[in-house]
């Protein structure tokens, strides 16, 4: 078809190709009239092919099932000669959308998906990753929104450029195709959001702690630090109320500090704590250190105390991926016995959807840290 707008995400989805009595399938090869466009045609095909000659030419043994395309030489090409696929034009994209595809390449051959403006050839918005082998797939890609103008995608197959053990060129097939996105009209702007990323889990036991289990409890011995589960110390000074269940407390005089032993963060993460202190110049300073770096540097200094000073202040600072050596928190300026300062609730958060990145890793805790604190001062009454 090619000219006119989906009506809904699954128009997209094909797997007859235009096959007689089957469903029309809204894709179509490039038309090319003037300028770079695609050099191959894609044509529709039935019938599996041999399993010796599936394992030989695509390392595997699946087979497409009734109908598919396939497009392919038997002359080495230029690296950017390719066979377009192009998809009936989107009027736009609501959030993130998902297209899929089994595929099969021969050596050398990459397949991806491509967004591109309506006509637009080959200058594309955005590309996918090379899928290049692990065949069939599916190749699972998520077509980043929200798209608010029209647009194609496009699936091309390029770098038909084998040429060994006599043999030239290459050869990819496509099946089963699925597009599903929130919705093609009418469109709100939603953030595109990364594919979450999960946390080792031996990076969630060092740092997730509630101090009423797990091993940040064993690094509490000898650090000056105890630990409480109801007020502690006078009315004014001291402590006058748990956050959730067990907490951390220092009381003064002197500094007292604890540490978090090595971790590795795979991605950027936001580490979140609550603290407790009413003394107008006692501090909670958190410091961080590198492995293979004898320096730490301070990464959080609490604020100045306010007016309401006895409540449970819950922050956070962003930490780059890294492998680190300890995250210290240390209770600073305390100037007599009468002082004190409290923390709770340490954990990893993903920065931009606000949710514990070690929830999976650690479903046996009793509190689960769900939500990210970014203002500061943002206070738990």
């Amino acid at each position: 078809m090619g000219q006119f707008k989906i009506t809904y995400p699954c128009d997209l989805c094909c797997d007859s190709f235009d096959a007689l009595f089957t469903p029309i399938c809204r894709w179509r090869n490039e038309w090319t009239i003037c300028g770079p466009g695609d050099d191959m045609d894609w044509v529709r095909a039935k019938y599996p092919w041999g399993v010796l000659e599936g394992r030989t030419i695509f390392g595997t043994n699946k087979t497409a099932s009734g109908y598919y395309i396939i497009t392919g030489t038997t002359r080495k090409l230029h690296p950017e000669f390719s066979a377009m696929l192009v998809g009936d034009p989107v009027q736009c994209q609501q959030g993130d959308g998902v297209l899929t595809f089994r595929y099969w390449t021969s050596p050398s051959v990459k397949v991806r998906a491509c967004v591109r403006k309506p006509g637009a050839g080959k200058i594309y918005e955005w590309c996918s990753n090379d899928y290049t082998t692990g065949d069939p797939g599916p190749a699972n890609i998520t077509i980043p929104g929200s798209i608010l103008y029209t647009f194609e995608l496009v699936i091309e197959a390029r770098n038909f450029d084998f040429d060994a053990f006599g043999l030239q060129g290459g050869v990819c097939i496509i099946d089963d195709i699925t597009y599903n996105a929130p919705a093609v009209y009418n469109c709100k702007n939603l953030p595109h959001l990364e594919p979450f990323v999960e946390l080792p889990k031996e990076t969630c036991e060092t740092i997730q702690c509630t101090f009423d289990e797990g091993a940040c409890l064993q690094r509490m011995s000898d650090s000056g630090w105890k630990i409480a589960s109801g007020s502690v110390g006078n009315y004014h000074t001291g402590i006058r109320k748990a956050l959730a269940g067990q907490y951390a407390y220092a009381r003064g005089p002197g500094t007292k500090s604890f540490s978090l032993g090595k971790f590795k963060i795979n991605r950027e993460a936001e580490l979140e704590f609550c603290f407790y202190r009413a003394i107008r110049k006692a501090r909670l300073g958190v410091y961080l250190s590198w492995i293979e770096s004898e320096n730490r540097t301070k990464i959080y200094e609490s604020d100045e105390i306010d007016s309401n000073p006895h409540e449970w202040i819950c922050d956070g600072v962003r930490l780059n991926n890294g492998e680190y050596e300890s995250i210290e928190f240390v209770a600073e300026k305390l100037l007599n016995e009468y002082s004190y300062i409290a923390v709770d609730q340490i954990g990893l958060a993903d920065p931009l959807q606000g949710v514990s990145m070690c929830m999976k890793q650690l479903v046996d805790n009793s509190i689960q840290l769900t939500k990210g604190f970014y203002a500061k001062t943002k206070r738990i009454g």
